[in-house]
């Protein structure tokens, strides 16, 4: 897409206000507003952008008249090369860019784009503030028109570095309140809470029900992280607390009150969601056998309930897991259905249970799938800065997001005088979202670090300067220091090794893992190796998953000794399991029984009964690939197998992959598996694949498919 900027200026209403901060910073920010908002909100828009001009960002205030993304992204741009814009919110119902083949800039979305697309492609604002990507428009939904797909074009970039940040402020449904009625609400808020300037020094995270497999470990050295990336927290004058699950059968009310105290400035809340629920129990675990029993009988019921025959449901049961036909009598009892619906509502936290809720937590970051929804009429996080109390800003997912990824990296910047924006741009992804204000930011807890928020924005090249902050004692702030040398070019990744190796610092040394995986180079291997030791329990788990992609033949040895290693934590267990499946089934058997030899005692007699339940494993999946060279197995079958790639990166069968590009006659196919190849980013056969990729697309007919593999070698070399 180009950026019709000349044009753009002319399709959109432009209002500046003029500053009202002596010691104004370096650049400015966009509120940008639908028409509607603006004639009904415009006294409030103008107070909204006053306080940000009293923070020292000159402000531009844009009404959209048009709804076309192209247009208000151009003029982003343009602000962006002729003003240094740093950021940008979208106030009311701005257009929603729905971005399709891109969900590789995602974390966790993989969703069949054969489904209705309102529902397989991505919301994301990263059209808006991410210049480098570039997107080829398709057209407006005829029911929703707000949104207007796009595809991601291979000519761009194919990673998310957004050159500013972005925000959304719309409202979601509240009986009785009308849209203009909520932003002018919420804004007020933010232009009081501003005005009330505070330190952080209170701050609660929780994990809900079955999020990285319920292990201890990975929330007890969060805490040690998180202790040391807050000033207050480092010192002994603050307060971390935190909530699990497991405290309470119905742990909402807890939280809710929680999250709702005055004095609480962040929450950091890793669970499963969706767009209108928070899901936070599972089960509740009981002592008595009486309370076991009828938990056992709601269980069928709703079993019964949801099947298609509910007779033929119910005689199921019966006979397979010989239960009385006593416990299924009353499953359609009017009176016992809505008994087991608000038993199932007391486990998760709805949108109804946020009426009338006032949240004290003034940034909310929900680590869950969907919670960020913003391109639906009503979602949860919404919510969550739209009511009376004092959050201003919320980080969120618009789609389902990944549970293995470092959603707490470099927070601590919040301490240290960074807006949330600045903040949140450097982990941006497709489906990352900030809800509220982003240009909100607490007092830094050291003077001497004010112009840390500028830096992030304006002196992101000033090697010099970076380099001095590494020597700064501050863990916080040698990460960034390390993140922006790494992404001007001036650090190596062996001298990140070194780092990551020595440093003393968890969340440094984590900080250099992460950098050295951002894109495939030799010493990915070495510091999965030493990743997979060390102490920290989040790098030991981005070691085994990143071992998984990388699926490198020094790394099997590894891989298989600590599988069978009896404290494993629980996160990493689950990833190494999933790295063992796709090495080659020779290797594997031979390497578990070479780890297994001598080993004595019953644990690794229980290891030795499970070696014939992985055999089988790997023998289906050797099953597997060798089914896509026969003809005779129907497509469906061998289209699960190549769209599993993307999450497998198996290239234990490389060689028939590439024999079934050269030689399927299935159009469908060959374009999934060329997209397919896209995902092996980290494996350490990559450059095989972008070897090939790049000789088939130079010989192929299929316009679709050369386009495809062309996609994949921009993405495997970028």
């Amino acid at each position: 897409m180009k950026i019709r900027s000349t044009l753009i200026v002319l399709l959109l209403s432009t209002v500046s206000c003029a500053s009202l901060f002596a010691g104004k910073r370096t650049g400015c920010f966009a509120i940008v507003v639908d028409k509607e908002v603006m004639e009904n909100c415009g006294a409030s828009i103008h107070k909204y952008a006053a306080s940000v001009e009293a923070d020292g960002l000159r402000t531009h205030i844009i009404v959209d008249k048009w709804n076309i993304p192209d247009s208000i992204r151009g003029v982003l741009y343009a602000l962006y090369k002729t003003d240094n814009l740093e950021g940008a919110v979208f106030v009311g119902d701005i257009p929603v860019p729905m971005i399709r083949n891109g969900q590789h800039l995602t974390t966790a979305f993989k969703m069949d784009q054969r489904r209705p697309w309102d529902q397989s492609s991505v919301p994301s604002d990263r059209f808006y503030d991410d210049f480098g990507l570039k997107f080829d428009y398709i057209r407006k939904d005829s029911v929703n028109t707000l949104y207007h797909y796009y595809n991601l074009s291979p000519e761009g970039a194919q990673s998310v570095n957004s050159e500013i940040y972005s925000a959304r402020i719309k409202p979601p449904q509240y009986e009785g309140k009308t849209r203009f009625e909520l932003i002018d609400s919420y804004l007020e808020k933010v232009v009081r809470e501003k005005q009330n300037t505070r330190k952080i020094s209170n701050i609660t995270y929780f994990t809900g029900h079955g999020y990285n497999s319920n292990c201890m470990v990975a929330r007890a050295d969060e805490r040690i992280a998180l202790t040391s990336q807050f000033v207050n927290l480092a010192n002994g004058k603050g307060m971390l607390n935190y909530i699990d699950h497991s405290y309470d059968d119905y742990v909402k009310h807890r939280l809710m009150a929680e999250v709702g105290r005055e004095d609480l400035d962040v929450a950091i809340l890793h669970h499963h969601g969706a767009d209108d629920t928070q899901l936070l129990n599972g089960a509740p675990v009981k002592s008595m056998a009486g309370e076991w029993l009828e938990m056992a009988r709601k269980f069928f019921r709703g079993k019964v309930r949801n099947a298609k025959d509910s007779v033929a449901s119910k005689q199921y049961y019966i006979d397979n897991y010989n239960i009385p036909e006593s416990w299924l009598a009353n499953v359609f009892n009017p009176e016992i259905v809505i008994q087991d619906s608000l038993q199932d509502a007391l486990l998760d936290l709805h949108i109804e249970d946020l009426e009338n809720y006032k949240s004290g937590a003034r940034f909310v970051l929900l680590d869950a799938c969907f919670t960020g929804s913003f391109h639906l009429d009503d979602y949860i996080s919404g919510h969550y800065i739209f009511n009376p109390g004092h959050t201003v800003v919320v980080k969120a997912s618009s789609v389902n997001s990944l549970q293995d990824v470092w959603s707490y990296q470099l927070i601590g910047l919040l301490d240290l005088g960074v807006s949330v924006g600045n903040w949140a741009k450097e982990l941006f992804t497709l489906e990352s979202h900030l809800i509220g204000d982003p240009t909100y930011r607490y007092v830094s807890n050291r003077s001497d670090l004010n112009g840390l928020n500028d830096a992030i924005a304006y002196r992101r090249d000033d090697v010099r300067y970076w380099k001095g902050l590494l020597k700064d004692h501050n863990p916080e702030v040698e990460a960034l220091a390390i993140k922006m040398l790494f992404n001007s070019g001036n650090i190596s990744t062996e001298e990140l090794y070194r780092i990551q190796t020595e440093n003393l610092k968890p969340t440094v040394r984590l900080m250099a893992y992460y950098l050295t995986h951002k894109k495939y180079n030799e010493m990915m291997v070495p510091s999965i190796k030493a990743g997979l030791y060390d102490s920290y329990e989040l790098i030991r788990r981005f070691a085994a998953r990143d071992a998984s992609d990388n699926q490198s033949p020094l790394l099997l040895e590894d891989i298989i000794k600590l599988r069978l290693s009896p404290g494993v934590t629980k996160r990493v267990d689950f990833q190494l399991k999933g790295a063992t499946d796709v090495y080659p089934k020779e290797a594997v058997l031979a390497a578990y029984d070479a780890e297994l030899k001598g080993k004595e005692g019953i644990w690794y007699e229980q290891k030795a009964e499970e070696r014939k339940r992985l055999e089988n494993s790997l023998t289906g999946t050797e099953t597997a690939f060798k089914k896509l060279l026969d003809p005779a197995v129907e497509p469906r079958n061998k289209r699960f197998t190549i769209t599993g790639l993307r999450n497998s990166n198996n290239v234990a069968y490389l060689d028939q992959l590439f024999i079934f590009m050269k030689d399927s006659d299935d159009h469908d196919l060959r374009v999934l598996l060329a997209e397919a190849f896209g995902w092996f980013t980290h494996s350490w056969k990559r450059d095989e694949i972008v070897a090939f990729c790049t000789a088939q697309a130079a010989v192929e007919s299929d316009e679709a498919v050369k386009n495809e593999l062309l996609r994949t070698v921009s993405r495997l070399t970028d």
